[in-house]
């Protein structure tokens, strides 16, 4: 009795001891948190200005322009920028540079500062702005590495025509100084600047005023200053309007019309965006090469900025656009010209306005800017001793 009772106090230990015959239970698949996302690494340089202005831009939302540009690039370039960063821009038509002049100071002394950039041509900026002081360092408003890349643009460096930096050329645009209408002139009876001298063509000449800020101004510098001495084109001038019987015009556009329309067989100096336009529109037009050096400049296709900046940040993000690949390829087919970048396409401008190879080109500089604003009273006292006799 006591042997079972003792085999049963035993038995539960045995059976404790022994290995179990029951199938093992399955391993617990360990489970794992999903892996979070790698945090986007922080901007630096440029990038984190970028962004930053562009931050800041997008509250100031618009950007305001005082220029001479005509609507169809206005209209391209607003609607692209606003397109791209959801910024307006604020288009203003500048009066004459004198009266740019007289308007800004007036609301600067009132301590209003209304304008971001000023768009036209070098002369108004580098002979009446930038005395002034009314113009500030473009320069210092670039960011973007597409803008401040020197290959990017023609002539291996950015389109800066003075040394401090205030002026920029947009357009790399021939100068075409003489036109004449196809229905009256045949191709190759005009082929240098005194052939326009003739008998034949007496009352038959127009000229932009080169008495003033514009395309005869510029005209006559290049004649002054490239091709012969200033006394040569004083005297050129002076024969026009005494003997040719040419007729002044200040009127950019009718300068042109007047030709295409056949009212003048011949125009001298006349605008450049507005001549695009008419070929564009099929205007029995052509242009003259002469042979020699030819004149390239921006025309009205220029950008300065103001010294106080009406929307510093929109300001900033506008013009890195506009100088970009995108930017300038809206504005120079408003234009109907060649840009001032390498990479911008010349699908659609006409071929008086693309380069060839082996032409000599004079480039427009700050100097050049200076010669016109002295031209200018040259061609007004010419103008008036022409009329006397």
């Amino acid at each position: 009795m006591k042997r079972m009772i003792l085999l049963s106090a035993l038995l539960p230990l045995l059976l404790w001891s022994l290995p179990s015959c029951a199938p093992a239970a399955p391993p617990v698949a360990e489970v794992k948190a999903p892996a979070k996302p790698a945090a986007p690494a922080p901007k630096t340089g440029w990038e984190a200005e970028w962004a930053e202005v562009l931050a800041k831009a997008k509250n100031e939302g618009t950007v305001s322009v005082s220029t001479t540009w005509k609507p169809e690039m206005t209209q391209a370039v607003a609607k692209a920028f606003r397109d791209k960063h959801g910024i307006d821009v604020e288009f203003s038509l500048a009066g004459r540079g004198a009266e740019q002049v007289a308007k800004i100071k007036a609301e600067q002394r009132a301590g209003l500062f209304m304008v971001d950039f000023f768009g036209g041509g070098s002369t108004t900026a580098l002979n009446l702005l930038k005395p002034e002081g009314l113009l500030g360092s473009l320069e210092a408003l670039l960011i973007l590495p597409e803008v401040k890349d020197p290959k990017a643009w023609l002539g291996g460096g950015l389109p800066f025509l003075d040394k401090e930096k205030q002026f920029m050329a947009l357009l790399a645009q021939k100068q075409i100084h003489i036109i004449y209408n196809t229905d009256q002139i045949r191709k190759g009876e005009l082929e240098t600047y005194r052939d326009a001298l003739r008998p034949q063509y007496k009352g038959k000449i127009t000229i932009n005023d080169p008495s003033v800020t514009g395309a005869g101004a510029s005209f006559m510098t290049h004649l002054a200053h490239v091709i012969w001495t200033v006394d040569e084109a004083r005297e050129y001038l002076k024969q026009l309007v005494r003997d040719q019987q040419a007729v002044i015009q200040r009127d950019n556009r009718l300068a042109v019309e007047t030709v295409a329309r056949g009212k003048f067989a011949v125009g001298l100096g006349v605008d450049q965006q507005n001549l695009s336009d008419f070929l564009r529109m099929g205007a029995p037009l052509d242009g003259v090469y002469i042979k020699g050096p030819i004149s390239v400049s921006p025309g009205s296709g220029g950008i300065s900025a103001a010294n106080k900046l009406a929307h510093p940040n929109a300001a900033r993000v506008f013009l890195n656009w506009l100088l970009s690949k995108e930017g300038l390829t809206a504005f120079s087919g408003g234009a109907g010209t060649v840009s001032g970048r390498t990479d911008v396409t010349v699908e659609g401008v006409h071929p008086l306005y693309q380069f060839r190879p082996g032409e000599e080109l004079s480039m427009q500089t700050e100097e050049k800017a200076i010669q016109m604003g002295e031209m200018i009273g040259v061609a007004k006292q010419a103008i008036e001793e022409a009329l006397k006799k």
